[in-house]
């Protein structure tokens, strides 16, 4: 009921970049593959890297789009696919995600000869729906600078009572707990810039959940409702502020 993994069709045939890169990796949920879209300069590594991470529905190189719209030459893109999504095997779960964007990581040390340190300096992570817990989950375990997420919620139970109810919430297995995420990163010095973005029309996952974490968050959390979007036209509404945000 929590996870809906969909192959890539015919249409996405085109979706990446010509300059975009697959990166092959192997965990103990199977054969994995991430993506690439690398800087538009000669150097070793861009100024920044952002990781990104899909909603459930959605795969990782449905994110190009936004991506080409203002691709700046200093950054670096890479695209997460869950277990189960897209070209990796394997099922979805909190330890398996969380394993598949670790060794995503590793894959790009790899394919740019470096070492990880040297990317993980230069992390930046965004993140939708489901894709924010996966982002700031992410974030407890790397130094990141600054973390964009789109329609946040409070706890993945807190979320499934809003949909089926109070009592059935617990019957969760697994639960995502992006408030005591945030509070582990609000104590690190220095603490990340996180941008907050939700639909004010969003009936998947209420605006009030992301409104609550930005005010009990406010030292390192700006809040931008956006006007009429819900729960997937936010990103197309607040397409040039969340550019502007990934600018800053």
């Amino acid at each position: 009921m929590l996870y809906h993994p969909q192959p890539y069709d015919p249409r996405y045939a085109y979706s990446l970049p010509q300059d975009g890169v697959e990166l092959h990796f192997t965990t103990f949920a199977g054969k994995q593959v991430a993506f690439y879209l690398p800087q538009g300069t000669d150097s070793r590594l861009p100024r920044r890297v952002w990781v990104a991470f899909c909603g459930n529905g959605s795969l990782a190189l449905d994110w190009t789009w936004l991506i080409v719209q203002d691709r700046q030459s200093d950054e670096g893109f890479l695209l997460i696919d869950y277990p189960g999504y897209g070209k990796s095997e394997g099922y979805a779960t909190i330890a398996t995600t969380r394993a598949a964007a670790d060794k995503a990581l590793d894959a790009l040390a790899n394919h740019l000869h470096v070492d990880e340190s040297e990317i993980e300096s230069r992390l930046n992570l965004i993140g939708h729906s489901w894709g924010t817990a996966a982002a700031l989950d992410f974030a407890t375990r790397h130094p990141v600078q600054h973390v964009i997420l789109i329609a946040v919620f409070t706890t993945l139970r807190e979320e499934a009572a809003t949909m089926v109810g109070s009592p059935f919430s617990h019957l969760l297995i697994e639960n995502y707990d992006n408030r005591r995420a945030l509070r582990e990163l609000s104590r690190r010095s220095p603490s990340p810039k996180i941008d907050i973005f939700h639909g004010t029309n969003d009936d998947i996952i209420p605006i009030r959940m992301s409104r609550e974490l930005a005010e009990t968050f406010p030292s390192i959390v700006k809040f931008h409702p956006v006007a009429s979007g819900d729960h997937i036209s936010v990103i197309g509404k607040a397409a040039n502020e969340i550019l502007e945000a990934m600018r800053q």
